[in-house]
């Protein structure tokens, strides 16, 4: 299992759901969340097989920018 962090544009709560939910689902993720404690409103994923650049893609789809944490 891999995990990776990225920053996100997400500012609201019931949007962040729906984006934690999509990415669990389109690419099969083990957890997908926000952490709303720190500026940049965190978003963490955890899976197999992650494309850093295909969630900064799918994120940019609905009309976030993110930008992974390295």
């Amino acid at each position: 299992m891999k995990t990776l962090t990225f920053t996100t544009t997400i500012k609201k709560e019931k949007d962040a759901l729906n984006i934690s939910n999509l990415l669990k689902n389109y690419f099969g993720l083990k957890s997908a969340s926000i952490d709303w404690t720190n500026k940049g409103n965190l978003l963490k994923i955890e899976g197999k097989n992650l494309l850093p650049k295909k969630v900064e893609q799918t994120l940019l789809l609905f009309g976030y920018k993110c930008k992974q944490l390295l």
